[in-house]
C-alpha cells in the first residue's frame, strides 16, 4: 500500500520548506521585538553585548562537548582570523543592523537584508570565487538579477514615497539606517567570503562560531564602555520584554537558528536556504503593520519588488551552475566506474 499523500509522506517531504518558513518567521518576530525596546529607550549597543555573551557561553559549551574529539589544533593564524571574523559580524553588521532599527522600520530591515545574495555574489566575482558567462543566458540572467535587486535598493533608499495606509510624514532619519543598513550588509558579505575561506583550515564550526562571538563581545563591550553611559547598562525590565529579547536573540537567533540554517542547507542545499529569505519581508511586514502600527511606504514596496524579482533571477542562474557541476561531477565517478 502506498502513503504517497499520507502525513508522514508530507512531513518526509516538506520539512525543509516547513522549517525555513519558521526560520524567517522567528527572526521576523525578533527584529520586530528589538525595534520595540529601542523605541522605549534601550540601547542598542549594550543589546548588543548581552546578546553576544549569551551566544558566547551557549556556543562555547556546545563546542566542548560535541566538538571535543574532532577540533583541530588551534594557532595563532586561526585566532587572528576569529578576530576579524568577529569584527564583521557582531561589531560592525550585528551592531549596526540593532542600531538601524532605531531609524528604519522592520520591513525596510528586511528588505536591506534580502540584498545580502546579492552583494554577496558581486564581491565574489570581483574577487575571482564567481565566474559569469555573458554568452550564457543564465549568465545574462544573473546580471539582470544583480541589477534589479540594485535598483530596487536604490528606490528603496533614495524614494520613500506616500504611506499606503494612512498618510505619514518622511524622516531624514531614514537615510542615516539606510546607510548602517548599507555598510551591515557589505560587512556581512565579507564575513560570508572570509568564513569560507577559514572553515577550510578549521572544519570545527562550533569552536570557531564561539571564538567569533567571544571577540565581537569583546570589541563590542569596549565600544560600549567608551561611548554608552552607564546608567543605559542597567537592564530595565519592561515586564520581562528586555529579558525576552536577550535571550531571544542570544539563545534562539543566534544558537538555535543557526543550527536550522546549516541543517537545511546540509539538506538541501545554499540556494534552496536563500530562496525563502523574502519571506521575511512578508512576516516583517504583518507584524509592523498589525502589532506595532506602522504605515508602509509606496518606495519600499517597490523597492521590495525589485530586490525580491532580482534575487530569484540571480538564483536561477546559480541554481543552473550547481546542477552543471552536480552533473560534471556524476559524470567524472561514472568514468571511474567504468
Amino acid at each position: 500500500m502506498e502513503f504517497g499523500s499520507g502525513p508522514w509522506f508530507w512531513v518526509r517531504n516538506y520539512k525543509p520548506h516547513v522549517i525555513m518558513s519558521l526560520y524567517q518567521l522567528i527572526l521576523a518576530i525578533f527584529i520586530t521585538l528589538v525595534q520595540t525596546i529601542l523605541a522605549k529607550g534601550i540601547n542598542g549597543v549594550v543589546l548588543v553585548v548581552y546578546e553576544h555573551a549569551i551566544a558566547t557561553f551557549l556556543l562555547s559549551a556546545l563546542a566542548f562537548f560535541l566538538e571535543r574529539e574532532k577540533r583541530p589544533p588551534l594557532t595563532v593564524r586561526i585566532l587572528c582570523y576569529s578576530f576579524l571574523l568577529g569584527l564583521l559580524q557582531v561589531t560592525i553588521c550585528q551592531m549596526l543592523l540593532t542600531l538601524s532599527l532605531g531609524f528604519v522600520g522592520a520591513t525596510y530591515h528586511s528588505i536591506a537584508l534580502n540584498t545580502l545574495t546579492v552583494v554577496i555574489f558581486v564581491l565574489a566575482v570581483i574577487f575571482k570565487r564567481e565566474m559569469i558567462c555573458f554568452s550564457s543566458i543564465h549568465g545574462q540572467t544573473k546580471i539582470w538579477g544583480v541589477a534589479i535587486s540594485t535598483a530596487g535598493s536604490m528606490v528603496m533608499v533614495l524614494w520613500r514615497g506616500p504611506a499606503i495606509l494612512s498618510s505619514s510624514s518622511s524622516s531624514p532619519a531614514t537615510w542615516i539606517g539606510g546607510l548602517m543598513l548599507t555598510m551591515a550588509v557589505l560587512a556581512a558579505a565579507s564575513w560570508s567570503l572570509l568564513v569560507d575561506h577559514v572553515t577550510q583550515k578549521y572544519p570545527a564550526d562550533l569552536s570557531l562560531s564561539a571564538m567569533m562571538s567571544f571577540w565581537g563581545t569583546i570589541q563590542a563591550s569596549i565600544l560600549a564602555a567608551c561611548f554608552v553611559k552607564r546608567e543605559f547598562w542597567v537592564l530595565k525590565w519592561e515586564h520581562g520584554l528586555m529579558l525576552l529579547v536577550i535571550l531571544y536573540g542570544g539563545i534562539g537567533v543566534t544558537g538555535i537558528l543557526a543550527y536550522i540554517q546549516t541543517w537545511c542547507i546540509h539538506k538541501k542545499g545554499p540556494v534552496f536556504t536563500t530562496a525563502f529569505s523574502p519571506l521575511l519581508i512578508v512576516f516583517a511586514f504583518l507584524l509592523e503593520t498589525s502589532i506595532l502600527g506602522k504605515n508602509p511606504h509606496l518606495g519600499s514596496i517597490i523597492g521590495a519588488v525589485l530586490v525580491v524579482s532580482g534575487l530569484y533571477m540571480l538564483l536561477w542562474g546559480k541554481a543552473n551552475d550547481i546542477e552543471k557541476e552536480k552533473t560534471v561531477f556524476e559524470g567524472s565517478i561514472n568514468e571511474l566506474l567504468i
